[in-house]
């Protein structure tokens, strides 16, 4: 698991403006910006230190793999020297763990994150602990507000690394969400923008019985079933298995 560097006052919070702050457009274009990024986070872990503003313009700017998908694909020549070039940079361990990641790292554009984080404000959220899984590179960390304390959980190490880097005022944990073993009442909100997928919810205690749930983008609120009191939920979330919009209102309201 990994942990948050200590921050530095001397190190200004990054704060995402616009898409333009983050990855490119293009595949050959975010490839390069996913390697510069990668690049500076290595450095960053080999001297155990914060990045520096350019450094962090410069991890702002990964995009991760699912724009990318085709350099990992050994049929695919017109990547030949680009998957080469990464198989160099990564281990095999981290290689492999990127290349999973083709079918959900879609990151989120910063108005929409803005947005969510507006609606968990008028929900009545004023500050406290916030869990975001599968939180990637961190946007929902960044435009986070300063009353927030965050802890961002991330399956990719190499994932984790850059969001580390970006933003060492949060707790960032390597790991999957499914195994992630935090006290009931822990946090006081969650957000994110949940991947798209028709999936098998891995939960022991809450899907036992393992229901099948298809996520749409489309936005809902409901309560964490071991929440703190008057603690929220928002995520970019509406399932097949989720509560009714009005339930999951009256609940949160209670």
């Amino acid at each position: 698991m990994g942990e948050a560097r200590a921050a530095s006052p001397g190190v200004a919070r990054f704060l995402p403006a616009t898409q333009d702050d983050l990855a490119p457009s293009g595949a050959k274009a975010r490839f390069a910006a996913n390697v510069a990024a990668i690049r500076v986070a290595q450095q960053l872990d080999r001297e155990q230190r914060l990045a520096t503003a350019d450094e962090q313009r410069t991890l702002a700017r990964y995009g991760s793999w699912g724009a990318v998908p085709d350099v990992f694909d050994p049929a695919k020549e017109s990547w030949a020297h680009e998957r080469a070039e990464l198989q160099t940079l990564l281990d095999e361990a981290s290689y492999d763990a990127a290349q999973r990641t083709t079918i959900n790292a879609h990151y989120t554009d910063p108005a929409y994150v803005r947005e969510i984080w507006s609606a968990l404000d008028a929900l009545g959220f004023d500050g406290g602990t916030v869990l975001e899984p599968g939180s990637g590179a961190g946007t929902f960390i960044g435009l986070a507000p300063e009353s927030a304390d965050m802890i961002g959980v991330e399956l990719d190490p190499t994932t984790a690394s850059i969001a580390r880097g970006l933003y060492p005022q949060a707790a960032i944990r390597t790991e999957s969400f499914a195994e992630t073993p935090f006290p009931d009442g822990h946090v006081d909100a969650v957000v994110g923008n949940v991947p798209f997928g028709n999936v098998t919810l891995h939960d022991p205690r809450h899907n036992a019985g393992g229901i099948r749930c298809t996520t749409i983008s489309s936005s809902s609120r409901s309560p964490s079933p071991d929440r703190r009191a008057g603690g929220r939920t928002h995520q970019s979330l509406h399932t097949g298995c989720s509560k009714p919009r009005s339930a999951a209102r009256d609940e949160s309201d209670g």
